[in-house]
């Protein structure tokens, strides 16, 4: 990275982050963006590039709004994107990529007031989601040692350590992301700003996100989750005051009774609370009342990866692996090595045909094994990806999980592997597949596709793009994967649409001009006027990093 980017970069000042400075968190935030994503259901925009090069100026024109939201919101409204993701098999959920750079102000703002919601929480043996403990080295926000496998293990434990503990009541919430009524929002933050003043801002952003409706947060950032937390704080508290032993991890509820006549009277109370309090209710599908020993086994079991009555102790050993390894992080390298070496003794290609022979996949388990393939050797990687290719359909619960490690894993690849996941993608084109009817999945398809320039690519993305008038998302990608590529005639033949194209298609066009020479400039010169602060900021970002010929790469 050329010494004029790298040397922007300023010591994190955590004291300030927990005394409420803004500015300070707003760094934190775009550190945290840039290392670890805005999301974890869509793919990385190519503004963590942005927000890495130029994190100076994204961090003075917030500071800027911060004076005044409102008007900020009016003159350059965050444009986020809203679309389903799948879920299991049958189900969808409502998936939200707020604009990326107005996303690290909202985090950025969340951040300002995390410590006071953090000690507001009941202690981590009761509520094991997102707990937070900020690291100003690696810019993390969570304790990742507070998860989902100690709250199975924990709750395991509590079985084990109580004789008088007879029935379990297992339930979550439904829909609960979408359903968080902001007014009750809102009171939680009032309570612990003693100011109101960040929190108003907080909630004008998250009605903003929602559109004309009361209610809803956006699902799968890092600023809802720790906002989520905060509202069911109230019936965390209300279950421990009326001695109900519980515990939660985000919108799971685990609750430990004496009987099946307690466990009933207890699951009456959380919903009754969670409906009073919240507008919340527990999905009717999910709700039960186990024994004691079928809880245990049901727990186990799920720790284990174990389905479909098996008992494999190498599968369990396998399903407690910390698969953690991210390609594009700081540490990448100690990562792949720590990995790789927990791998030993795994035939990682052997598991999934294996688990390609059941009726329905074990999802958390076919996900680890996809994800750890990312530090297989790259024989392992290639064999195991001619049988993915060949078993999309059965393999559709974990889709995205597996266009993420084919993008992240391409060059490592033979050639075979390669050519029969080109196969497969162009397959799912042509016949119109059901996998490709969510905004999302064709997102990572494009993702995919962009590894491999040629004509037949770009008329696939020339389709795609014509296919999806009404993506936001679909329209953004395909537009930047033709810039990353130099496709000039195609971009060139976009400029007239720019007046009426989306905001977000807007930022990247502008940016694709810089690939179109004198044409661009002139299209530059001719438009600046109509530019907003914020497009600006992208223009500025593609200019510096033009001339070290790696926009490209950013992209």
């Amino acid at each position: 990275m050329p010494e004029t980017r790298s040397a922007r970069r300023a010591e994190i000042k955590m004291n300030k982050i927990e005394s409420g400075d803004i500015p300070e968190s707003l760094r934190f935030a775009a550190r945290n963006v840039v290392s670890y994503g805005d999301t974890d259901i869509f793919p990385y925009p190519f503004e963590t590039r942005l927000l890495q090069d130029n994190e100076n100026e994204v961090v003075n024109f917030f500071k800027e709004v911060d004076k005044n939201v409102e008007s900020a919101m009016n003159s350059y409204p965050p444009l986020n994107i809203n679309c389903c993701s799948t879920v299991g098999y049958y189900g969808y959920r409502w998936a939200t990529q707020i604009d990326p750079l107005w996303n690290v102000y909202f985090l950025g703002l969340v951040l300002s007031l995390s410590s006071k919601i953090e000690r507001q929480r009941l202690p981590s043996d009761y509520v094991y989601s997102y707990r937070i403990s900020l690291d100003g080295d690696r810019c993390s926000i969570y304790d990742l040692n507070v998860n989902w496998r100690r709250f199975q293990q924990d709750s395991l434990d509590a079985c084990a350590e109580s004789e008088s503990i007879q029935n379990v009541v297992v339930c979550d919430i439904a829909d609960f992301y979408t359903r968080i009524y902001h007014h009750r929002l809102e009171n939680a933050l009032h309570r612990i700003d003693e100011h109101k003043t960040t929190s108003k801002k907080i909630m004008s952003l998250a009605q903003n996100f929602s559109g004309t409706t009361s209610y809803g947060l956006p699902v799968g950032g890092a600023a809802s989750r720790i906002l989520s937390e905060l509202v069911l704080d109230s019936v965390d508290r209300l279950l421990k005051v009326n001695n109900i032993k519980f515990k939660r991890f985000v919108d799971d509820y685990v609750l430990f009774c004496e009987s099946k006549e307690a466990a009933h009277s207890a699951l009456a109370f959380l919903s009754r609370k969670l409906m009073e309090n919240e507008g919340l209710t527990l999905q009717k599908h999910k709700t039960n009342i186990m024994s004691k020993d079928e809880f245990v086994n049901v727990t186990k079991a799920r720790l284990q990866g174990i389905d479909e009555d098996e008992g494999s102790p190498m599968r369990a050993k396998f399903m407690s692996l910390p698969i953690r390894y991210d390609p594009y992080s700081a540490n990448a390298d100690e990562q792949y090595e720590a990995v790789k070496e927990s791998l030993k003794g795994f035939d990682l290609q052997g598991m999934l045909t294996s688990e390609l022979q059941k009726s329905k996949i074990d999802q958390s388990f076919s996900r680890q094994l996809i994800r750890a393939l990312s530090a297989s050797s790259d024989n392992e990687l290639s064999a195991s990806f001619k049988v993915i290719a060949n078993s999309l359909n059965d393999l559709y619960p974990i889709y995205t999980t597996i266009m993420q490690v084919a993008v992240s894993n391409w060059l490592r690849m033979d050639e075979d592997s390669k050519q029969n996941m080109r196969e497969a993608v162009r397959s799912l084109i042509d016949n119109d597949s059901f996998m490709l009817k969510t905004d999302i999945n064709v997102a990572y398809l494009i993702k995919l596709i962009s590894k491999d320039r040629s004509a037949e690519n770009e008329a696939i993305l020339s389709q795609l793009y014509g296919k999806y008038p009404d993506s936001v998302l679909v329209r953004h990608l395909v537009t930047q994967v033709m810039t990353k590529w130099g496709v000039h005639y195609w971009l060139s033949d976009q400029k007239k649409a720019f007046p009426t194209m989306a905001a977000r298609q807007r930022r990247i066009f502008i940016i694709a001009s810089y690939f179109l020479g004198d044409e661009g400039h002139h299209w530059r010169q001719h438009n600046r006027k109509n530019f907003s602060d914020l497009e600006l900021i992208y223009r500025d970002w593609a200019a510096a990093r033009v001339t070290t010929q790696d926009l490209a790469d950013a992209l």
